[in-house]
């Protein structure tokens, strides 16, 4: 374990240890724990002694940075930002307090030239400019594409990648490795990052972003970054051509948003003059005007002038920029690079045009073993002619020449030693499976290096337009050669690793052979032999679901799922059969409701659901409907909700399948509870568990979502009177059948909670931990008797936000803050208690979540009722607010989304308030 983990696994047992000899009455025992404290003090000293440097301090951590130069003379060419660069200095040594910049701007524009240079320059100063732990990460560079994206090349279009690789860099590689939520490991990212002088570079983020609103599609860094805006000791500097909506709260204190200006007309001259660019002073500094300075576009232009016309300026009428204005002005990028392309086939230089058409193939760097691949023979025709008989020293000839024009840079590659099982195994596993069997795969053994003959081990990056013109271009003039190449990319990328690889990095090349396939039409290996037999390890049995279930890679899943799409979430591609386009639509539909991207899940669910009942499939029809209806449920059109699991009863009636009908009769009637049709609904239950008990005598309650919505349905009526209770102490004291009712559900949760913990079902442990919770909390207020239970209570309430946040199920999460928020104002701790509402918010607002938002309202209706001032009491306009709007908000969302469950609480809510 590294020394970083051991020193906070010794400073979380100090904390325990000084806790209990602070509680500790016994003599005896208080003289033991103050010696346990000793020994904890000492070991973290020495430990903390093993992570010093030379000079006493901790020793820094530089990881290697993966940003784009635009080869090595790119940071010696940043002009005109001498301000920009200041104002960073600024920011880094003042810690008053600015945690996350975020720098906006059109691509190309320098952005990543900008933090490029100065963190370069930063960690080049004495003792890195006091810098403790560096890291870096472009996500244009590392295949982020947005999912759907099938005309781009190894679309691994996440950041899991990204997450991993930072927690194990900041100090905690059992998370990364582990199956933790998205929340989970975003949280402990950013406490990591933030208690270090760390400076991390997130660059490139838009393909993280929604290309409409901005939001960020991926939790972990959304969480990451709230978090580093919150609490930095050091500095995130994030660049991105879209807005930031999740740091909005921050923008004008912690987390300034930056827009980065073209280049002035000055700058833009001295640049093309430093490139060797000839002509007067005025000649050049309107040459930048019209590339409306641009700085890739000029940099490029630049050099195409320099190297194929000796700098002079009045050659530029050669490049045409008349039909260039493109809203990004990559447009004049693009059209400079098509001046180079008719440059080098005029020139002979077939060998250098041929290269960069070669990386159009790929949005992350092209590592040797591709490229290798891709120069072998036979020869695709009108891609690789010119390459498949250079030697090595006309290859690096070749590299040279384009580094020298900034076109492409050169990375040191290392490829990773993959672990795994042999296709035996695998088999071995699957047979097991068949006959109902456990099948223990053996200790994963390393891959054979299938790369110590090559030559060169260095990869080949280009700046992401450059990479983009020359994708655009093979997929307009060369289709058949770029599908001929994408194929040959998808057996390499498939045979490069075992048959069932070990963790993220081991299933990265099986991710990109994915994208690869889909670019070269062989969509049904993509689907069934790469993607659900390895990446997955198939659907049933022991080991399915592994690169989700054990790995927690939503993200990654979800972007390999997008390359069959036309597009994203409706159209498919034509060449896959019906039933697959079905399962791929519930499996899209699955990762987007576990990345809270709630409205495009539904998209893909309503299109699965057409399709099985187009195909006649029977045996799917119930949980199609029941999930369907379960994401109409959160997104808060409860109306659908109930008409969608009435059909799906209808639909088990009509397949016979006893299993589907009781959990579509357990779905319908939680979603008539919520629409306030109580009675209905615990007549449901109570038929549905009967069913239950002839299904699984040995579990003979109803257990896991289906036992969840059960106890809140039993919990209705205790609630409605705590909250009496809390709005008007006094007003439901001593009603010991409904505290009797909440005793009841505590013994049915803690059987159930024993059950899931025994298969170790991490959602349906925290969901009893929340019902334990609510139940113990509803109880203490209604019997003075049970107040004894609240400490328990806040236990279980913490369990639970810390499992439904692990298990990456974000519309469960708001509900258990909340009530653990009503808990905290309980025990005099406002405070925390608006922190959690604050996050709750967040979360529900995100989906949205309209059911969950009407009940964020209500509670800071009620909770605050009394508080002066109302701590949410600023209107966007700028008026003051108080309880009244909450509950008007809450009203509202009430009757638009037929929330009948809410109606009494509200209604006492309004009461109390007009008492008040």
């Amino acid at each position: 374990m590294p020394t970083r983990k051991l020193i906070d696994v010794w400073r979380d047992k100090l904390e325990v240890l000084q806790l209990a000899e602070a509680s500790e009455a016994d003599h005896a025992q208080k003289f033991e724990l103050t010696q346990q404290i000793a020994e904890a003090k000492e070991k973290i000293a020495a430990l903390g002694q093993e992570n010093l440097g030379a000079s006493g301090r901790v020793a820094p951590q530089i990881a290697p940075s993966r940003l784009f130069h635009g080869s090595q003379k790119g940071p010696a060419l940043l002009f005109g930002r001498d301000k920009e660069l200041a104002t960073l200095d600024a920011v880094w040594n003042d810690n008053s307090k600015v945690n996350v910049v975020t720098i906006v701007a059109w691509g190309g524009i320098g952005k990543s030239s900008l933090v490029a240079h100065w963190a370069a320059r930063k960690l080049a100063e004495q003792d890195h400019g006091g810098i403790s732990r560096y890291f870096d990460w472009t996500f244009f560079s590392q295949g982020a594409r947005q999912e759907g994206d099938a005309r781009g090349a190894g679309n691994v279009a996440s950041a899991d990648l990204f997450i991993k690789a930072a927690l194990e860099f900041f100090g905690d590689p059992e998370l990364a490795a582990g199956n933790a939520g998205a929340w989970q490991k975003g949280e402990r990212l950013a406490q990591l990052v933030g208690e270090h002088r760390s400076l991390l570079i997130l660059d490139g983020l838009e393909p993280l972003q929604d290309a409409k609103t901005g939001q960020l599609r991926d939790e972990p860094v959304r969480v990451l970054l709230s978090g580093l805006a919150a609490n930095n000791k050091g500095l995130c500097l994030v660049t991105t051509r879209q807005h930031l909506p999740e740091l909005e709260l921050w923008h004008h204190t912690a987390a300034p948003e930056w827009r980065l200006a073209k280049l002035s007309k000055e700058a833009g001259g001295d640049l093309l003059q430093k490139l060797g660019v000839g002509g007067t002073l005025d000649e050049r500094e309107k040459l930048a005007e019209d590339l409306k300075g641009h700085a890739l576009t000029i940099t490029l232009l630049g050099r195409y002038l320099a190297e194929a016309h000796d700098g002079d300026i009045r050659k530029r009428d050669l490049v045409s920029l008349s039909e260039a204005d493109y809203e990004e002005t990559s447009g004049h990028a693009f059209h400079v690079m098509e001046a180079y392309e008719e440059w080098l086939q005029e020139n002979d230089r077939i060998a250098e045009l041929s290269i960069l058409r070669l990386l159009g193939l790929f949005d992350r760097p092209a590592t040797p073993d591709c490229i290798a691949a891709l120069r072998q023979p036979p020869v695709i025709p009108n891609l690789t002619d010119s390459l498949i008989n250079l030697s090595d020293a006309q290859w690096n000839l070749a590299i040279k020449r384009l580094g020298g024009l900034g076109l492409i840079e050169e990375q040191p590659w290392e490829p990773r030693p993959l672990v795994g099982y042999s296709l035996e195994q695998a088999s071995a596993a699957r047979e097991a499976t068949g006959r109902k069997e456990w099948y223990e795969l053996p200790e994963p053994k390393p891959l054979e290096n299938r790369h110590s003959h090559m030559a060169n081990l260095n990869s080949l990056d280009a700046h992401p337009l450059i990479r983009e013109f020359f994708a655009k271009r093979l997929r307009e003039t060369r289709a058949v050669a770029s599908k001929a190449a994408h194929s040959r990319l998808f057996d390499e990328l498939r045979d490069s690793a075992p048959y069932w690889p070990e963790g993220l990095d081991g299933l990265q090349p099986l991710y990109q052979a994915v994208a690869h396939g889909c670019q070269a039409g062989r969509y049904k290996e993509a689907c069934e032999e790469v993607y659900i037999g390895r990446i997955l390890r198939g659907t049933d049995g022991n080991y399915m679901h592994y690169s989700k279930f054990n790995l927690g890679a939503i993200g990654a899943d979800l972007a390999a799922v997008g390359c069959f799409f036309v597009s994203p979430w409706m159209q498919l591609a034509p060449e896959l059969s019906e039933t697959i386009k079905a399962w791929l639509l519930h499996e899209a539909a699955y990762s987007l409701r576990s990345a809270g991207r709630l409205i495009e899940a539904r998209e893909a669910q309503a299109r699965n659901l057409e399709m099985r009942i187009r195909e006649g499939a029977l045996q799917h029809l119930p949980s199609s409907a029941v999930n369907l209806s379960d994401l109409d449920l959160i997104l808060g059109d409860v109306e659908s909700a109930v008409r969608e699991s009435r059909q799906s009863m209808d639909f088990a009636d009509e397949s016979k399948e006893v299993q589907q009908r009781m959990l579509a009769q357990a779905n319908l009637a939680n979603a008539l509870h919520l629409a306030g049709q109580a009675s209905e609904s615990a007549k449901l239950f109570v038929e549905a568990e009967i069913v239950q008990r002839q299904l699984q005598p040995e579990t003979p309650i109803l257990y896991s979502l289906r036992g969840f919505s059960y106890c809140d349905l039993l919990l209705s009526g205790a609630e409605t009177a705590a909250w009496r209770v809390f709005l008007k102490p006094g007003s439901e004291m001593g009603n010991l059948d409904l505290a009797e009712s909440c005793r009841a559900v505590v013994t049915r949760a803690t059987q159930t909670l024993s059950w899931v913990i025994s298969v170790r079902w991490l959602l349906h442990i925290a969901l009893d931990n929340l019902t334990l919770g609510r139940a113990m909390l509803y109880a203490a207020l209604l019997d003075d008797s049970a107040r004894n239970g609240l400490p328990s209570a806040g236990e279980h309430l913490d369990e639970a936000i810390h499992g439904l946040q692990r298990a990456a199920r974000l519309p469960y999460v708001p509900p258990g803050l909340l009530t653990r928020a009503w808990l905290h104002v309980l025990q005099d701790e406002p405070q925390k208690a608006r922190q959690l509402l604050d996050d709750a918010w967040q979360i529900a607002e995100r989906g949205p979540m309209r059911l969950q938002l009407a009940d964020v309202h209500l509670h800071r209706a009620r909770l605050f009722l009394r508080a002066d001032p109302y701590p949410w009491n600023t209107n966007p306009d700028g008026g003051r607010r108080g309880p009244g709007d909450d509950l008007r908000a809450a009203r509202k969302l009430i009757t638009d989304c037929g929330y009948g469950r809410r109606v009494t609480e509200l209604q006492d809510a309004e009461r109390a308030l007009a008492e008040r």
